[in-house]
């Protein structure tokens, strides 16, 4: 173990500048990888200690207060999209949104891709016709015991 610690040599993962200015002391923030991510984080460590979620916009605006639509995670990494102005905005969808708008009521169409890999657009407005209909409850299924 020791000769391993003399010949080889620590690497240094390279600082990655991004374009967005630290609210607290003005520097330009940097891009770190942690356990969970990629995230930003101020060069000022440890005077600054200010950081940052790195936000994955979609390019879609929110239906209910017109902010912008990003993909989120949850504490079991899986992928749901949601208004970049939460709390405020409470819009949420497990089904990416897309910019058109359903032809009979307007509202916007969500995009559902099933297991087979198929993309499925659907009206997000749960009354209209071009809504999307998942019978609740598990019919067609046959248990064990009634075999």
């Amino acid at each position: 173990m020791e000769k391993a610690d003399k010949e080889i040599e620590a690497v240094e993962a390279p600082v990655e500048v991004s374009d967005v200015k630290c609210e607290k002391c003005g520097r330009m923030m940097v891009i770190k990888q942690g356990r969970f991510g990629k995230f930003l984080a101020c060069p000022g460590f440890p005077e600054c200690r200010n950081t940052k979620p790195i936000l994955h916009k979609i390019g879609v605006k929110c239906p209910e207060c017109g902010g912008e639509v990003i993909e989120r995670k949850t504490k079991t990494r899986r992928i749901f999209y949601g208004c970049a102005n939460y709390p405020e905005c409470k819009f949420t969808s497990w089904d990416r949104p897309t910019e058109e708008k359903c032809p009979k009521c307007g509202k916007v169409m969500l995009e559902r891709i099933e297991k087979n890999g198929n993309k499925k657009l659907y009206c997000s407005n749960e009354t209209c016709e071009n809504g999307l209909h998942i019978k609740k409850g598990k019919a067609g299924r046959k248990s064990a015991k009634s075999k």
